[in-house]
């Protein structure tokens, strides 16, 4: 089967992803628990929307220039194209830096609107603003693409390690002195500063070993194809609407019911990372090599491996989404104590939302592998208007557990169209 190796390398890169991975999603529940014994549903409230602001913001802004860094550089790197592949990353770098300054600016006028509607105090706001320098460091895209590129995935599965360990040991020490809501969001800030620096570090690392290291001051080697800023956009454009599915809505529910049902939402997000965290990992994984049977083998090839890892990946992950279902309330009180048993309905309905997500995400690589952004962007629009219009429409009748039925609903339309243009010819 010729399909073998090729699944083989994707499951065994994102095991090798999960090693750290599973490290970071146990230290990040451990940092949430201990955040939300802390602060209670109120002030953990503020600290969730303070984050999903900087996230919202750098989601809006990043290109995904990793996707092209993969996407193009594949075939540049199999031809030994080392001067195309230097403009390559040129061009990608200077679109980094580019995002990440227009996105101080950007979250740096939008905190005083955030604040009325977030519900946030003068004190809380002033450190939000310290955030939104951080927000560049949330945008390193460009040495993701890379270190994926080059198959260094053991490099990645330690380095996602490194935000929540040092939110883990931060939050532990607030713990103990009594830190408040401004201290907590303070450690975050600190652990996205050193989590971007590492990354742009070793994909620098990775580059100059390889004698690959662009010059951003001279003059391109090579004059950019015309293809990449269309392929940026559209990706740009997809990870933007994708928002729809991570920090959006709980700046909505925010918003819309307060702070502590923002907290609970977001506890339900974070338990059940669980799943979403290999997803995750398997997206990352499965891109580098569907991108690669494209170009080897054709788009039959990659079609069939794309599906054959989303059955093996739903059948390794429906023993977890049934604990989840059975013991929904327990994992809701185990993580953040009594106070956050509310989240335990969500839970269970974020957990049933996995075995789509897997779909969704492995499906999305395969479209791109094929080239095909403008499909990826369009299935992304659709799930983001399906999934915003019944959230609006539930949400005030059935409060939040309206969140994570309308994700569910958002990502069967999702699935839907990127199952259709991942077969069509």
């Amino acid at each position: 089967m010729v399909q073998a190796p090729a699944i083989g390398r994707i499951f065994r890169n994102t095991g090798t992803l999960l090693r750290g991975k599973a490290v970071g999603g146990l230290l990040s529940l451990a940092y949430l628990g201990i955040a939300a014994r802390s602060l209670g549903p109120q002030d953990m409230g503020v600290l969730v929307l303070a984050h999903a602001y900087a996230m919202g913001v750098a989601g809006i802004l990043r290109f995904q220039s990793w996707q092209a860094v993969i996407r193009f550089g594949t075939p540049m790197i199999a031809a030994g194209d080392e001067t195309g592949f230097r403009a390559l990353l040129r061009y990608t770098i200077r679109i980094d830096l580019m995002t990440g300054a227009a996105a101080v600016v950007l979250a740096a006028l939008g905190v005083p609107l955030a604040a009325r509607f977030l519900h946030w105090t003068p004190d809380v706001a002033r450190v939000v603003y310290v955030y939104c320098i951080a927000v560049p460091f949330l945008i390193a895209a460009t040495p993701t693409g890379v270190l994926r590129l080059f198959d260094r995935f053991h490099v990645l599965s330690w380095q996602v390690v490194i935000m929540p360990a040092l939110r883990f040991v931060g939050a532990a020490s607030l713990w103990l002195v009594g830190g408040d809501v401004k201290a907590f969001i303070a450690v975050w800030i600190a652990s996205a500063f050193f989590n971007g620096a590492t990354l742009w570090f070793l994909g620098w690392k990775e580059l100059k070993a390889r004698g690959l290291m662009p010059s951003l001051r001279a003059p391109s080697p090579a004059p950019a194809d015309r293809a990449w800023l269309p392929f940026m956009i559209k990706t740009n454009l997809s990870s933007s609407i994708d928002l729809v599915n991570g920090s959006l809505p709980v700046l909505i529910v925010g918003a819309v019911l307060g702070p502590a049902a923002a907290s609970f939402l977001q506890i339900s997000i974070n338990a059940t990372n669980l799943l979403a965290h290999p997803t995750n990992m398997l997206n990352q994984a499965s891109y580098p090599e569907l991108a690669q049977t494209a170009v080897t083998k054709g788009p039959r090839k990659m079609v069939t491996l794309a599906f054959r890892s989303i059955l093996v990946a739903i059948g390794m992950a429906a023993p977890i989404v049934l604990v989840f279902l059975i013991f929904r309330d327990t994992v809701a009180e185990v993580i953040a104590g009594k106070q956050f048993l509310p989240a335990g309905p969500l839970i269970a309905l974020m957990a049933l939302c996995q075995p789509l997500r897997i779909a969704s995400v492995v499906l999305d690589s395969a479209v791109l592998a094929r080239g095909r952004a403008g499909a990826s962007l369009a299935a992304q629009a659709l799930g983001a208007i399906v999934h915003l219009g019944c959230l609006f429409l539930l949400m005030q009748g059935i409060g939040v557990i309206a969140a994570p039925i309308a994700l569910i609903l958002g990502r069967i339309a999702m699935v839907a169209i990127l199952t259709l243009r991942t077969v069509a010819d």
